[in-house]
């Protein structure tokens, strides 16, 4: 299973990256938005410092002008996979895309079954949307697992991708349902690396360490074996 990071912060990739969590970035506009640089010159820079995917949204609905698009963003680089929406529109650009040869990830998806064509197509990536269903009050526990099992019963070469993960529950239910990739935002990691509970209980080991005397504790602390010996 891959990690892409949800991300189109130079500095958020960069930092990450020294953890081993960016197996790829997944970019859509409104993160492109955030960055406030010119958006096609900072998708190249995340291209060239990614060795795997790099998702790219187009920005229309209409299938001509989504074709049109997904030529322009998927020569970037070599390493672009085009995001396009699961849409009836969606549907016909991909078609065309596919022929090309043009990797692609297909986003949006709330429903599997809004995913059906696309894995019996083969399309590279569909992405379901946890966290956008949890705040809608509906299961989207069942939308991950029948995605996969569509997948399997398709004997698709597509990879299941688990997006808009808001919670640490998210992304270990994702996982038992057989993900193939996790988007995961900057966020989402600090909040499962800043839990409390774990904050709390590593403040007290260390508190309770700090009551014996330094010149009992300076042999188990040194890193230096003669001083240890």
């Amino acid at each position: 299973m891959d990690f892409f990071l949800d991300t189109a912060s130079i500095e958020s990739i960069k930092s990450f990256q020294d953890f081993g969590l960016v197996d790829g970035v997944t970019t859509n506009p409104a993160l492109l938005a955030q960055e406030g640089q010119e958006p096609l010159r900072q998708l190249k820079e995340i291209a060239a410092m990614v060795a795997g995917p790099v998702s790219a949204q187009v920005v229309e609905t209409d299938p001509e002008r989504i074709i049109k698009h997904a030529q322009k963003l998927a020569r970037v680089a070599d390493n672009i996979v085009v995001k396009i929406p699961a849409s009836t529109a969606g549907l016909l650009a991909a078609q065309a895309l596919r022929a090309e040869g043009i990797k692609l990830l297909v986003t949006l998806n709330v429903h599997a079954v809004q995913t059906i064509p696309f894995i019996r197509m083969g399309v590279d990536y569909v992405a379901v949307f946890v966290g956008r269903l949890d705040a809608a009050k509906l299961d989207s526990t069942s939308l991950t697992w029948d995605t996969r099992r569509v997948i399997d019963q398709l004997n698709s070469p597509t990879k299941l991708m688990a997006a808009s993960l808001r919670t640490p529950d998210h992304l270990t239910n994702a996982v038992a349902a057989g993900i193939h990739v996790a988007t995961v935002s900057p966020a989402f990691w600090n909040q499962v690396f800043a839990n409390p509970i774990f904050t709390s209980v590593e403040r007290e080991f260390l508190q309770s360490w700090q009551q014996l005397p330094q010149e009992l504790r300076r042999g188990y602390e040194s890193w230096d074996d003669e001083e240890a010996g």
